[in-house]
């Protein structure tokens, strides 16, 4: 005969068998790859777009050859103008139609009303005197788009898909990236992060007007924006809005990336004051030596941007690729501990043929 001793330790583990379970089966909610809270920084979700307008050639991924044959490639680039891409190839299966991009042009929208009624404070942004701006070495193509897969973690476990996109019309500018959880991962954690960047297209590349960033996670919704006043040298920034002193060289979250592309990139460090709708800050960056990479869109030679690690911070690293305009190929993020959050690696490339 069981006594009552044996006949509680069996129930315990019968508890204990049933919780495993149901934690097992419902999971843990997946976080995506964000900046500083409240909002993450590139963490997005892409929306299913209509058929690409025919304007957009594909870009073919490129063949895998010895480094020292793709060194000239990027040297002509930079000394030259730009010429048309070959017809592009991407990393998907012939039969699969074209996707594509609304590319409406945008009205900028006038800054949100809070801005007067929250009676703001200027809030000057320590930085050292202003270096001079460089001549653009490059420019990017009238319209385009990058595709990427997004990884979560060390064990770089695919959770969604990232869209960046472009479009140049006069002298204005229109950059958004949307990201989004697929798959089993948007069934516990369902997630879209949405960032846009207006601005004009000056000799010094990118000047950003407006950006916006928002984040949906469980049905709920984060915003901020940035307003930049150039005349004034302030901007608008945060939600509810402060005012703060606007560096010449700022930029946002998303237009840094392709303002990088345009510059002159030579190994070595550089700052560049950087806003993600919630705050201003400057970020360090270093430069690095071109290197091979390895992603689904082929092997690609890039130059590696690295904001430089700070204490309890989150940080970001990109990899520009001189094959293909300069544009970012892979974008890491990094947690408040260092360690690696999320990654997107380009899985695809479209331009137009100019």
């Amino acid at each position: 005969m069981i006594d009552d001793t044996v006949m509680r330790k069996l129930g315990y583990f019968v508890a204990l068998s049933v919780l495993t379970h149901l934690w097992l089966m419902y999971g843990v909610p997946i976080e995506m790859p964000h900046f500083d809270a409240p909002p993450p920084m590139l963490e997005a979700r892409l929306q299913p777009a209509p058929a690409l307008p025919p304007v957009l050639p594909r870009v073919a991924p490129p063949p895998a050859q010895p480094a020292s044959r793709h060194k000239p490639a990027a040297e002509q680039i930079a000394r030259a103008p730009l010429p048309a891409l070959p017809p592009v190839i991407t990393s998907s299966p012939p039969q699969a139609p074209p996707v594509a991009i609304d590319y409406a042009p945008v009205a900028i929208a006038p800054p949100p009303p809070a801005v007067a009624e929250s009676k703001p404070v200027a809030e000057p942004l320590p930085a050292p005197a202003a270096v001079p701006a460089k001549p653009l070495a490059r420019r990017l193509p009238h319209k385009g788009e990058i595709a990427y897969a997004l990884y979560l973690g060390n064990d770089r476990f695919n959770v969604g898909r990232t869209l960046q996109t472009w479009e140049i019309s006069g002298d204005r500018y229109r950059l958004a990236s949307i990201s989004e959880t697929t798959g089993l991962a948007s069934v516990f954690s369902r997630q879209r992060m949405a960032y846009e960047s207006q601005g004009k297209l000056t000799p010094a590349g990118l000047r950003p007007d407006h950006f916006t960033t928002e984040r949906v996670r469980s049905g709920k919704s984060e915003k901020a924006a940035a307003e930049f006043d150039w005349a004034g040298a302030s901007a608008a920034i945060g939600n509810p809005p402060r005012i703060m002193a606007l560096p010449a060289d700022a930029q946002d979250i998303v237009s840094f990336m392709y303002q990088l592309g345009l510059a002159p990139l030579t190994p070595g460090r550089i700052e560049l004051p950087i806003t993600n709708g919630w705050k201003l800050e400057r970020y360090e960056l270093e430069i690095g030596i071109e290197e091979m990479l390895d992603t689904p869109f082929g092997p690609l030679r890039a130059v590696p941007v690295k904001q430089v690690r700070r204490a309890g911070q989150e940080t970001i690293e990109l990899w520009l690729a001189p094959a293909y305009r300069w544009l970012p190929v892979r974008i890491r993020f990094f947690n408040h501990e260092g360690e690696p959050s999320g990654e997107q690696l380009v899985t695809e490339i479209r331009v137009s043929e100019d």
